[in-house]
Formats: structure tokens, sequence, C-alpha cells
């Protein structure tokens, strides 16, 4: 029903305003370019929307240069929908989620099994791998137009947030989309090159510095990761160079949660967690205000760095030994 209510707006409407999360990954861009060309190329006018920065490992991604990180308020009743894409709220949207209020409806298509349900028509489906699975199917029901551009983003948005096909989250749906996109000419090797294996090096340099920080902790159950601010000054880099690291600690044998903790700010870190086999780090993360996926989740946390870290070590360790009995 959803689905079809969806559908129909996108074949009736004009225009439309298409915005994902700040601080964007693959699905989130990928999923914005791809239903976003689909529209263009059906006669649509569309508005793209991202508040940035753009990871240098996605800019390469066709349409790239349509997104905007600025708008005009003043405008937003001309709008016959507003679509938000991966975002669990929306307060991911960034600083213009106090600006959209007045373009109705609001359509919120997410994967997240934590989504609050903020849209008008929500159309939440945590079995799909991405959003972009999700903007496949939408743009096969609407029968709107597909091309190679539109399938690259499909296929970054998909390779992305399962991990280039090795998460828990990858099916056999995740599969068959990917499969469909190497049919409009997608080059898999390409693009694995550009968004998971190209390494700058002052992402070396950061990585370098931060792999002397892995540490073991509740026998070696949790593996952490830190990056501070003084890091990423001396190697000249940015936190979108940190993407992947919470892979190092995780790769250990006999971790079962692996956790990067990144500086953001005076006493403020974020914590990347990521499971291997049965702890619900979304469940985990939820103690602290954060959320996420299973497999893959994150929080905020002020205060001192020993504090936020022993803060977490304290409930990581209550949480494995509850769930292991």
């Amino acid at each position: 029903m959803i689905l079809n209510n969806i559908t129909d707006i996108l074949k009736k409407g004009k225009r439309f305003f298409l915005a994902s999360h700040k601080e964007p990954d693959g699905d989130a861009i990928g999923s914005l370019l791809a239903l976003g060309e689909a529209l263009i190329l059906s006669g649509k006018e569309v508005v793209l929307f991202n508040e940035g920065p753009i990871p240098d490992s996605i800019a390469f991604l066709k349409g790239i240069e349509r997104i905007v990180n600025s708008f005009n308020p003043e405008s937003e009743s001309d709008f016959d929908a507003l679509f938000v894409f991966d975002c669990g709220n929306l307060e991911r949207l960034g600083r213009i989620s106090l600006h959209l209020s007045n373009i109705k409806p609001l359509i919120n298509i997410d994967h997240h099994e934590n989504n609050s349900q903020f849209g008008d028509l929500n159309l939440v489906d945590i079995n799909s791998s991405s959003v972009g699975e999700i903007i496949y199917r939408l743009i096969k029901l609407a029968d709107l137009p597909m091309n190679e551009n539109i399938a690259e983003n499909i296929f970054v948005a998909i390779q992305t947030d399962t991990g280039s096909f090795r998460y828990e989250n990858t099916t056999r749906e995740s599969f068959a989309v990917a499969s469909e996109m190497l049919g409009w000419g997608v080059n898999p090797w390409k693009i694995s090159r550009k968004v998971m294996d190209e390494y700058t090096l002052k992402k070396i340099r950061l990585l370098k510095a931060a792999l002397k920080t892995i540490e073991l902790c509740h026998a070696g159950k949790v593996g952490l990761i830190t990056i501070t601010q003084q890091m990423f000054s001396k190697a000249k880099a940015d936190h979108f160079d940190s993407e992947r690291f919470i892979d190092y600690p995780r790769f250990i044998s006999g971790v079962e949660i692996g956790v990067l903790i990144r500086e953001i700010g005076k006493d403020y870190y974020k914590f990347s967690l990521r499971s291997n086999d049965w702890v619900n780090v979304a469940d985990l993360a939820s103690h602290f205000g954060g959320g996420g996926h299973p497999r893959a989740a994150a929080f905020t946390r002020e205060g001192s760095l020993e504090l936020v870290k022993q803060e977490f070590l304290n409930k990581a360790f209550g949480f494995l030994r509850n769930v292991r009995s």
C-alpha cells in the first residue's frame, strides 16, 4: 500500500525535494543521485540536497555536481513531496531539518530498525541491504527510466552498505539487483578501486598513527582503535579518511565488538561499533542515545576520553555477559 502511494506521487508530481543525511556514505549519495536522475529523465524538476561534505571516495559518481548544500526555505511550498533517504530521524539531515516543515508529504525511506517513523509516509524496510535497493524497487514500480549512471549509483549504494557483499545484510536480492546493474554497463572493478581500495597518502599516515592505539579489553572480546584531533591534524587528514578503520580491531581473532573512537570536538567523541557474530550493537548503542543496525551502530558521548571509554566498556561487559548467558 505504501509502495503504491509513493509510486503514484512519483508519477503524478512535477517537482520534488530529495535529501539524505549529513556526513553521507555511498548509500545516502547513491540513492539520492539514482532517484534524482530517474526523475529528471522523466521530465520532473528535482532539488538534490546533502549538507555534506561529500567523501572523496564517492565524489566521482555521475550527477554529483547537481547536489546542493544550501537551500532557500522560502521556496519550500513549491514542491509536491519531500523524500528523505537513509535517516533514522529527521535531524540526521542537519541544519536544513528546521526549514522543511511546509513540504508535504514527507516521505521517509530507510532500512534502519531504529527509524523513528517521522514521515507522513514511511517506507522502512529493515530487510533491505540498503536504501539503494529500495530505490531500485521504486524506480521499477513507478516505471521510471534507467541508464548506466543510475545503475552505477544503485550499485555503489548496495556495495558500500554490504561491505562489498560481505556483511550479514547481504542477501539474494542484493546480489540480484547488483547483477542487473552490471547489465546496464556498471564496471565493478573500477567502482571497487575508487570506493573501497583507493587510499591517499594522508589516509595511510592517519592509519599508521591509529594502529598504534589498538587495545583489547574483556578477554579480547572488545577491540578499540582511537583517533584524536591531533592525529588528524598531523596527518593533514579529515574524518572521511578514517572510514573503515574500525575493521582493523574487528579483524583481530577473538574480537566480537570492534570500536572506533573518534574525537570530533573538545571532550566530544563518536563511537562507531561493529560486531562479528552475536552482539546486537544497535541495542548497545541505544544505551548511549545512539542506534543503527544489529552489526553496525554508533553514538556520541561528551566527557574526557578515559571517562567515556570506561563508561562504554562497563556497559559492553554487562551486555556481552547477558547476551551469552
